[in-house]
């Protein structure tokens, strides 16, 4: 079977030859009421993310979870008036790991604000007022 990316071109005649000049003329008259649309200049790059501020943010969102939950294991603890012998030991440990998890949370801030990110944040806030 012969293949047909070879084999020559028909010409064009009778009734499509008419057909195609009509189609033709229509798009001319397209292309003149609609001239073609300006090239939009590419957007440039984004500059790529610094993999230490993604550890950072991630380490910050982690203390975030971590001092939200102690926090809220906390004050759980003020609905329990129970008369164990245990409850002191229990508030004292709650209040523990919420300092624990403050503490934590200061660092990961810090280190946060010590990275590319935190950077690029403190300059974006300082570009407008504090209520």
């Amino acid at each position: 079977m012969p293949s047909l990316a070879l084999a020559p071109a028909a010409p064009v005649v009778g009734a499509a030859a008419a057909k195609w000049a009509a189609l033709c003329a229509t798009l001319a008259r397209l292309e003149a009421k609609y001239p073609p649309r300006p090239q939009v200049a590419p957007q440039p790059v984004p500059a790529p993310v610094s993999p230490v501020s993604v550890a950072a943010s991630a380490a910050l969102a982690r203390t975030h979870s971590a001092l939200f939950d102690a926090r809220a294991a906390k004050y759980a603890l003020r609905e329990v008036y129970s008369h164990q012998p245990g409850r002191f030991a229990q508030l004292r440990a709650a209040i523990l790991r919420c300092r624990e998890a403050q503490a934590a949370y200061a660092a990961a801030a810090a280190a946060y604000y010590a990275s590319p990110a935190g950077a690029a944040l403190q300059a974006a806030r300082a570009k407008y007022a504090r209520l």
